[in-house]
């Protein structure tokens, strides 16, 4: 489980996220993200019922993702909104693979340092 600090969970600044942010597609996720005025970043995730319509499978993809951002958190640039959508997609994924692509999407819009 991600710190109460590394959640975003406000509806109001997870719609000013959806609408200002800035977009990453993946086949795998869509990652929206901007700027904060926080010492740390912020995530949050979605899983809707169009990748799979049983709560278990959603529920074990979002503690896996949660899981995957807590285990890179140390390296995340601190500052940023980050809201990660997930696509049906990801479910054929293992958690190894939802770690490379998470990382390369992180990597590629430069909120992961080399560290």
């Amino acid at each position: 489980m991600l710190s109460k600090n590394n959640r975003l969970h406000k509806e109001k600044e997870i719609k000013s996220l959806i609408h200002r942010g800035q977009t990453f597609f993946l086949p795998e996720f869509i990652i929206k993200y901007q700027k904060n005025q926080k010492n740390s970043s912020r995530f949050t995730f979605v899983v809707s019922t169009k990748v799979d319509k049983k709560a278990v499978v959603r529920n074990r993809l979002k503690r896996q993702l949660r899981e995957l951002i807590r285990g890179v958190l140390p390296k995340v640039h601190a500052g940023f909104d980050v809201l990660i959508i997930a696509k049906p997609n990801s479910l054929s994924l293992d958690f190894a693979g939802l770690t490379k692509q998470m990382t390369f999407a992180l990597q590629k819009i430069k909120l992961l340092s080399d560290k």
